[in-house]
């Protein structure tokens, strides 16, 4: 096999194609995009996707296309992770074959169902691209990378259902007993995002819950806190940014030689002394609050 080489190789060339695919037809790439990238190239891994009914996969991916498929960079990521440590275990570049062994070892209802729809069956084209590589027909599935942790880059988080009862129960009350009252400038606000994720880490931590759990607690919990924070203070929405930059002294007053990372050391003081005051003002309110 040719060694892929900077931007232009076949590989980068294959998942550059499947972007300006789902670009063509007006929605974000998915999955079933990287094999449409894949087969309208050269090489084992194009033949092995070709139909051979007188359509391409780009055709039966245009027709077959709609709004419900799965998309999100967290799947990009593992099939190419995947992809270069295959690559990498067998001591080759990475080439469209490793990809497309990738994608079928994931085997995501986007990538089997095109395929389905365009008379393919996975077992031969992984065969046929398996030989490519040198390996044996036989080669057991490929070790996938864990995905990032749920509510994480743009992987959704787990829905409230199924989020761990003891620690849902604890945020739940957290979220009956927020003081709300006590918001009065957009400082307060923040402060208040800041405390109810720590208090969601925390909720986390002391229950020993894995990382799905913990980044889908935090989301969920930010949620329902900006929902009710918005019926209350809906005046506040919008304020909450990152903190404001000291003003600029006026021009011909004598100014200190501080580095801009002094700025943002004071900023990120001044934000916590914000928080730990909102705590002291706000404490009585979670009186009585159950431990986990």
């Amino acid at each position: 096999m040719a060694r892929a080489e900077g931007p232009g190789g076949p590989y980068l060339t294959a998942i550059q194609r499947a972007f300006q695919f789902a670009r063509e037809h007006g929605r974000d790439c998915d999955l079933a995009d990287f094999l449409v990238g894949l087969a309208a190239g050269s090489g084992p891994a194009a033949a092995a996707l070709d139909p051979g009914s007188g359509m391409s996969l780009a055709d039966v991916a245009a027709v077959s296309g709609g709004p419900a498929r799965e998309r999100g960079n967290y799947l990009h990521l593992q099939a190419q992770e995947a992809a270069t440590s295959l690559a990498a275990a067998r001591d080759q570049p990475v080439a469209p074959e490793h990809l497309l062994i990738a994608l079928l070892d994931q085997g995501t209802p986007e990538v089997t169902g095109l395929l389905s729809r365009a008379g393919l069956d996975p077992a031969p084209v992984r065969r046929a691209v398996l030989a490519a590589i040198g390996a044996p027909a036989d080669l057991p599935p490929i070790p996938l990378p864990a995905l990032t942790p749920a509510g994480t880059l743009d992987r959704p988080p787990l829905p409230v259902a199924d989020l761990d009862a003891r620690a849902w129960a604890v945020l739940r009350w957290r979220q009956a007993h927020l003081p709300l009252a006590r918001l009065r400038r957009a400082d307060d606000l923040r402060a208040l995002i800041h405390l109810e994720r720590a208090a969601a880490w925390r909720v986390a931590d002391r229950l020993e819950l894995g990382d799905d759990q913990r980044y889908s607690l935090i989301w969920q919990h930010a949620g329902q806190v900006g929902q009710l924070a918005a019926r209350a203070r809906s005046d506040l929405i919008g304020s909450v940014g990152p903190p404001r930059r000291p003003r600029r002294p006026p021009r011909g007053r004598w100014r200190p030689n501080v580095t801009a990372g002094w700025a943002t050391w004071f900023g990120n003081r001044r934000v916590g002394a914000g928080d730990r005051w909102f705590r002291l003002r706000t404490g009585w309110h979670y009186r009585g609050c159950p431990e986990p």
